[in-house]
Protein backbone atom coordinates (compact mmCIF):
# COMPACT_ATOMS: atom_id res chain seq x y z
CA UNK A 1 0.00 0.00 0.00
CA UNK A 2 1.32 3.49 -0.87
CA UNK A 3 0.72 6.28 1.79
CA UNK A 4 1.08 10.11 0.37
CA UNK A 5 0.24 12.77 2.45
CA UNK A 6 -1.39 16.33 1.79
CA UNK A 7 0.35 18.90 3.42
CA UNK A 8 -0.42 22.76 2.41
CA UNK A 9 2.77 25.12 2.74
CA UNK A 10 5.12 22.05 3.86
CA UNK A 11 8.21 22.04 2.04
CA UNK A 12 9.27 18.92 0.06
CA UNK A 13 12.26 19.24 1.67
CA UNK A 14 11.35 18.79 4.76
CA UNK A 15 9.29 15.46 4.15
CA UNK A 16 12.12 13.28 2.27
CA UNK A 17 12.09 10.67 1.32
CA UNK A 18 8.06 10.96 1.72
CA UNK A 19 6.38 12.09 -1.57
CA UNK A 20 4.05 15.16 -1.38
CA UNK A 21 0.88 16.42 -2.62
CA UNK A 22 -0.06 20.06 -2.73
CA UNK A 23 -3.51 20.20 -1.38
CA UNK A 24 -6.26 21.76 -2.22
CA UNK A 25 -4.68 25.06 -0.97
CA UNK A 26 -3.66 25.67 -4.70
CA UNK A 27 -6.95 26.08 -6.38
CA UNK A 28 -6.98 29.63 -4.14
CA UNK A 29 -4.00 31.02 -6.13
CA UNK A 30 -4.64 34.54 -8.58
CA UNK A 31 -2.88 32.77 -11.19
CA UNK A 32 -2.45 28.84 -11.48
CA UNK A 33 -0.13 28.46 -14.61
CA UNK A 34 2.35 29.96 -12.48
CA UNK A 35 1.68 28.62 -8.91
CA UNK A 36 1.78 25.37 -10.85
CA UNK A 37 5.57 25.92 -12.47
CA UNK A 38 6.51 27.15 -8.14
CA UNK A 39 5.32 23.95 -7.28
CA UNK A 40 7.46 22.02 -10.06
CA UNK A 41 10.40 23.97 -8.80
CA UNK A 42 10.13 22.94 -4.76
CA UNK A 43 9.44 19.59 -6.13
CA UNK A 44 6.05 18.61 -5.12
CA UNK A 45 4.79 15.32 -6.58
CA UNK A 46 1.37 16.11 -7.65
CA UNK A 47 -0.80 18.77 -6.83
CA UNK A 48 -4.81 18.42 -5.86
CA UNK A 49 -6.62 20.79 -7.56
CA UNK A 50 -10.72 21.47 -8.77
CA UNK A 51 -9.72 23.46 -11.37
CA UNK A 52 -9.86 26.54 -9.01
CA UNK A 53 -13.44 25.99 -9.37
CA UNK A 54 -16.23 25.01 -6.51
CA UNK A 55 -15.93 21.28 -7.82
CA UNK A 56 -13.27 19.10 -10.42
CA UNK A 57 -16.34 19.09 -12.91
CA UNK A 58 -16.84 22.81 -13.32
CA UNK A 59 -13.02 23.37 -12.98
CA UNK A 60 -12.26 20.81 -15.43
CA UNK A 61 -10.78 23.43 -18.47
CA UNK A 62 -8.28 24.54 -15.82
CA UNK A 63 -7.37 20.69 -14.93
CA UNK A 64 -6.99 20.12 -18.28
CA UNK A 65 -4.80 23.27 -19.40
CA UNK A 66 -2.84 22.38 -16.55
CA UNK A 67 -2.00 18.62 -16.82
CA UNK A 68 -1.23 20.16 -20.53
CA UNK A 69 0.96 22.45 -19.15
CA UNK A 70 3.04 20.25 -16.11
CA UNK A 71 4.06 17.74 -19.07
CA UNK A 72 4.85 14.91 -16.98
CA UNK A 73 7.11 17.46 -14.41
CA UNK A 74 4.46 16.84 -11.54
CA UNK A 75 0.96 15.19 -11.56
CA UNK A 76 -2.19 17.03 -11.92
CA UNK A 77 -4.81 15.28 -9.61
CA UNK A 78 -8.23 16.37 -9.86
CA UNK A 79 -10.52 16.07 -6.67
CA UNK A 80 -13.35 18.14 -5.30
CA UNK A 81 -17.14 16.94 -5.86
CA UNK A 82 -16.05 13.57 -7.65
CA UNK A 83 -18.45 10.92 -7.62
CA UNK A 84 -18.96 7.64 -9.71
CA UNK A 85 -21.19 9.97 -12.47
CA UNK A 86 -19.22 12.14 -13.35
CA UNK A 87 -15.75 10.75 -12.91
CA UNK A 88 -15.76 9.03 -16.20
CA UNK A 89 -16.15 12.73 -17.85
CA UNK A 90 -13.38 14.13 -15.59
CA UNK A 91 -10.98 11.44 -16.37
CA UNK A 92 -11.48 12.01 -20.22
CA UNK A 93 -11.91 15.39 -20.32
CA UNK A 94 -8.68 15.75 -18.41
CA UNK A 95 -6.35 13.06 -19.07
CA UNK A 96 -5.70 12.73 -16.01
CA UNK A 97 -4.28 9.43 -14.56
CA UNK A 98 -5.34 10.00 -10.85
CA UNK A 99 -8.17 11.50 -8.89
CA UNK A 100 -9.00 11.42 -5.11
CA UNK A 101 -12.56 11.93 -3.90
CA UNK A 102 -13.97 10.84 -0.86
CA UNK A 103 -16.18 7.39 -1.94
CA UNK A 104 -18.25 8.74 1.16
CA UNK A 105 -21.87 8.13 2.66
CA UNK A 106 -23.90 8.84 5.36
CA UNK A 107 -25.08 6.79 8.46
CA UNK A 108 -26.81 7.34 11.53
CA UNK A 109 -24.45 7.59 14.29
CA UNK A 110 -24.50 5.09 17.35
CA UNK A 111 -24.68 8.03 20.06
CA UNK A 112 -28.05 6.56 22.58
CA UNK A 113 -28.79 10.63 23.76
CA UNK A 114 -29.83 12.67 21.57
CA UNK A 115 -31.01 16.25 22.80
CA UNK A 116 -33.17 17.21 20.36
CA UNK A 117 -33.41 21.14 21.35
CA UNK A 118 -29.58 21.71 20.45
CA UNK A 119 -28.21 21.88 17.63
CA UNK A 120 -24.42 22.47 17.15
CA UNK A 121 -24.42 24.15 13.98
CA UNK A 122 -26.70 26.80 11.79
CA UNK A 123 -28.32 24.49 10.22
CA UNK A 124 -31.60 23.02 10.94
CA UNK A 125 -30.57 19.31 10.35
CA UNK A 126 -28.61 17.65 13.34
CA UNK A 127 -25.36 17.00 11.62
CA UNK A 128 -24.14 16.08 15.03
CA UNK A 129 -26.00 12.72 14.59
CA UNK A 130 -24.93 11.61 11.42
CA UNK A 131 -21.52 10.20 10.15
CA UNK A 132 -19.89 10.51 6.76
CA UNK A 133 -18.17 7.29 6.18
CA UNK A 134 -15.90 5.53 3.58
CA UNK A 135 -17.86 3.92 1.08
CA UNK A 136 -16.46 0.32 -0.01
CA UNK A 137 -18.90 0.37 -2.56
CA UNK A 138 -18.24 3.72 -3.63
CA UNK A 139 -15.04 2.99 -3.71
CA UNK A 140 -14.80 -0.52 -6.07
CA UNK A 141 -17.40 1.50 -8.41
CA UNK A 142 -15.18 4.37 -8.66
CA UNK A 143 -12.23 2.03 -9.50
CA UNK A 144 -13.69 0.09 -12.29
CA UNK A 145 -14.76 3.36 -13.86
CA UNK A 146 -11.21 4.49 -13.77
CA UNK A 147 -9.66 1.21 -14.32
CA UNK A 148 -12.28 1.51 -18.09
CA UNK A 149 -11.31 4.65 -18.11
CA UNK A 150 -7.46 4.96 -18.84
Amino acid sequence: MLIRFSVPFCSPAAARPLPLTFHRAFDMVHDPAVALETLVSLGFERVLTSGCDSSALEGLPVIKRLIDQAKGRIIVMPGGGITERNLQRILEGSGAEEFHCSARSSRDSAMKFRNTCVTMGATISAPEYGLKVADVSKVRSLNAIAKNTL
